[in-house]
């Protein structure tokens, strides 16, 4: 079909205004506005274990990332503040912004040794073991202490050490020779946990049927009363009554 002349002799001028504005409108669309690039929303997340808590925050920080403290717990192998796990794990593909949880050493778990010289073995023992410490080696050695008192320790007390650590002792083992006690009029019980304290061993007691005294009361001891005696030698105790208690 033939178009009319007039719109035939326009068709050329509207071909170009309809290019030019497709031109026009390609140089605006490309300077005034230019595309936008990808916006980057994954991140692989770097190591920090073993580095410092606040090392390792800040190479979060550089990879879009967020840091949080988790657990904190003593660790002997790494000093307070290192790093010791971190989730998500190292390589992992975490989202922009996202938080890490790194779990941080406490360093070396540390406790004092107690005040225990002066007290009784056992009592060391305990306070020993409520610090939570370890009784090691027990060594004895004669002293004019009461036999079982802790003369030093090894740590000193007050010491600072790791936890667990072993505590050595050095207790009494009592006197070379002491004076005998007077338990005369005393009971046989309390005669007998005497001189046990005073590193004596009380032998078979010798019961007096005939004294006017009451029963299991202490009428005679050998050695006497104030003699030198040896830690470790036997007393012998003669009692009122029928038989000790």
């Amino acid at each position: 079909m033939k178009l009319p002349r007039f719109v035939e002799r326009a068709l050329p001028y509207v071909t170009s205004a309809v290019g030019g504005f497709g031109v026009a409108y390609a140089v605006v669309a490309i300077f005034i506005f230019p595309p936008r690039p990808a916006v980057v929303t994954e991140v692989k997340v770097p190591n920090v274990v073993g580095m410092s808590f606040g090392k390792a925050s800040k190479q979060l920080k550089d990879a879009g990332l967020k840091a949080d403290k988790g657990l904190q717990r003593y660790d002997p192998g790494n000093p307070r503040g290192i790093v010791l796990t971190q989730n998500p794990p190292a390589s992992a593909v975490a989202t922009k912004g996202e938080s890490v949880t790194l779990d941080v050493s406490l360093g070396e778990r540390k406790a004092q040794v107690p005040a225990i010289v002066g007290i009784t073995q056992e009592r060391a023992r305990l306070a020993i073991q409520n610090a939570a410490l370890q009784v090691g080696t027990v060594s004895e050695v004669k002293n004019p202490a009461p036999r079982g008192q802790v003369l030093s320790s090894e740590p000193a007390p007050g010491t600072s050490v790791a936890v667990p650590s072993a505590v050595d002792l050095t207790v009494s083992a009592g006197p070379d020779s002491i004076g005998m006690p007077d338990v005369t009029g005393q009971s046989y019980a309390q005669a007998r946990a005497l001189l046990t304290q005073l590193g004596l061993v009380v032998g078979q007691a010798t019961v007096d049927p005939t004294s006017p005294l009451p029963e299991n009361t202490v009428i005679s001891q050998s050695p006497a009363a104030n003699s030198p005696i040896a830690a470790g030698s036997t007393v012998s105790l003669t009692i009122a009554g029928h038989s000790p208690q």
